[in-house]
């Protein structure tokens, strides 16, 4: 027995990860309907538990110690997996198959993650699907927690393979778009002086694409134009549609919208460098059934969309 197999509860380990998030014990004991004097201890019993101290007092607030900052690893990774049992547990009582839990990074969101959840749906309707959407980091680390079976997303050149198993699925460039009715949509040759007269949404200001834009409009001594950062489709084709905004979307995802006529993309190459969208998940965690399934659905809907 492990010294503190039996000691050590989930509440504990959502109290660590708690305390941990907010930095404050006020504040944790707060979120979780707890007196500050009664989280102290709780974080006492825990502290003894584990045999050292999780947390050192500083002008900052709460900061880990090496062993809280373990712990913490652990925690996400146990609870993830509780959560992710929990769920596949309570789908097959109710007579499903399973689940799978998908992440994608935000500008795939709509093509082509909807139409290959759509897609799988129908090959597998005893299959419970749960989607959660958000960046390539945050995702990352939802993944590592266990509580997504795959990551749709990019994949940078820093991701280590020996963790992840990476399927790839397209290798498109990132391009320029307008709205239909721009001044912009009957310019064949637009140049990049040209677009950097409008206002642009693009990738948010600490990603390496906004780096290289910026360093691709200083090479051209082009100056730099008004930008919106965000990663959201809905927000950037609204944004098309209000004013004389250029929106910066992924060439498969530019050239799906511009098919069904909701947006014109722009003839002018970026030179940016491509990050491949891929299927994720870790290799210490084997693929199930059901990921396979997803994943072979998906690249076949990018294909056909391709061919």
């Amino acid at each position: 027995m492990t010294p503190f197999q039996g000691k050590l509860r989930i509440r504990h380990l959502e109290i660590v990860l708690l305390v941990a998030e907010h930095g404050n014990l006020s504040k944790a004991a707060r979120y979780l309907h707890m007196t500050q004097s009664g989280l102290s201890r709780a974080m006492a019993e825990i502290e003894e538990a584990v045999g050292g101290r999780l947390f050192e007092r500083s002008a900052k607030g709460m900061r880990a110690t090496a062993l809280g900052v373990a712990i913490c690893r652990h925690a996400n990774v146990l609870l993830g997996d509780l959560r992710k049992a929990e769920t596949d547990l309570a789908a097959i009582a109710r007579g499903e198959l399973g689940s799978i839990s998908i992440g994608c990074f935000s500008l795939f969101s709509g093509w082509p993650l909807a139409d290959g959840v759509a897609a799988f749906r129908q090959a597998h309707p005893k299959v419970e699907v749960s989607v959660e959407i958000g960046t390539h980091e945050r995702l990352v680390d939802v993944l590592d927690s266990g509580a997504l079976d795959v990551l749709i997303s990019r994949t940078p050149a820093t991701l280590n393979r020996d963790t992840y198993r990476i399927v790839p699925l397209i290798n498109d460039p990132v391009v320029l778009t307008c709205a239909l009715q721009h001044p912009l949509a009957d310019n064949n040759a637009p140049t990049l002086h040209a677009c950097a007269v409008y206002p642009w949404i693009t990738a948010l200001p600490s990603s390496r694409i906004r780096g290289e834009v910026m360093d691709r409009l200083r090479d051209a001594n082009v100056p730099a134009p008004d930008i919106v950062g965000a990663l959201s489709l809905e927000f950037g084709r609204d944004m098309l549609a209000a004013g004389p905004y250029l929106l910066m979307l992924p060439g498969s995802v530019a050239h799906e919208q511009a098919r069904r006529g909701l947006l014109h993309i722009l003839p002018l190459d970026l030179k940016l460098k491509r990050s491949p969208l891929a299927a994720l998940w870790r290799r210490d965690r084997p693929s199930t059934r059901q990921t396979r399934a997803f994943v072979s659905i998906l690249a076949g809907i990018i294909k056909q969309a391709q061919a």
